[in-house]
């Protein structure tokens, strides 16, 4: 039996019509990168737990009915997008069309500086663009994700 349904921990958020799922551990600022794109006018559809299934050769996202809408900031608390940022923030599911990893910064490592180690990710049998981006203090991870989105799409990669 094939399974077209499962959950994933991370923020599903749909910027300039591409759903993008930012994934990384507890803590390292997922939630809060989520709130700074939703200042910009990002919609979002899930934070924290994001049910995915297949449909039409297409995986989508949406939240949990309990969740839906809300968005949680450690230091300000449970956030309803809809009350806050107003009806147009929000989504009630997206396509999957970019993966995003938030991982530590590690000066002893040695990133990619080019670009093109794009990887990607299959889920439920379809593949979708995955990059990792290092956070450390002062990086706009905001900013570097709109413009991951901008440049895979110039690309053709979205």
């Amino acid at each position: 039996m094939k399974i077209n349904k499962y959950s994933i921990h991370g923020v599903l958020l749909n910027i300039s019509g591409f759903g993008v799922l930012i994934r990384g551990k507890s803590g390292i600022g997922k939630s809060e990168c989520a709130a700074e794109l939703l200042n910009k006018g990002a919609q979002l559809v899930a934070d924290d737990l994001v049910l995915v299934d297949k449909r039409k050769n297409k995986i989508l996202g949406y939240a949990p009915e309990n969740i839906k809408n809300l968005i949680e900031i450690r230091g300000i608390g449970i956030i309803n997008v809809k009350n806050v940022f107003g009806y147009s923030s929000i989504l009630d599911e997206s396509s999957i069309n970019l993966i995003v990893d938030l991982i530590e910064f590690n000066k002893e490592n040695k990133y990619e500086r080019l670009g093109y180690d794009t990887k990607e990710e299959e889920i439920l049998g379809i593949k979708i663009p995955n990059i990792e981006i290092p956070v450390s203090p002062g990086r706009n991870i905001s900013t570097l994700i709109e413009i991951a989105v901008k440049k895979l799409n110039s690309e053709g990669k979205l």
